[in-house]
């Protein structure tokens, strides 16, 4: 029996101070993820990203929230690659 609110917590390979955090919690049958990026240390919410509601399991919230995370850091990826005039993309040193 797994109890609630449970925290998973997924390692961001390119920055050693930060954590992905996911918080699901059961309320009534449905289960809620809370998605946050926390400070590994004091695990402070360093940024929140979303909220999933009304997954019909712990473990359909989870694997949502997970895809929710890895969206939101593709996108921060993304917008952080400057492109150059000709169009074609030039990697940054962000990552």
């Amino acid at each position: 029996m797994t109890i609630f609110p449970t925290e998973k917590y997924i390692d961001l390979e390119n920055n050693p101070y930060l954590l992905g955090r996911i918080t699901v919690n059961q309320v009534k049958d449905d289960f809620h993820a809370e998605v946050d990026i926390i400070h590994r240390e004091s695990h402070k919410i360093f940024k929140h990203v979303d909220i999933i509601y009304g997954q019909p399991s712990f473990e359909e919230a989870l694997i949502v929230a997970i895809q929710k995370l890895r969206t939101f850091l593709e996108d921060l990826e993304k917008s952080s690659v400057p492109s150059s005039k000709d169009g074609k993309d030039i990697k940054s040193n962000y990552h």
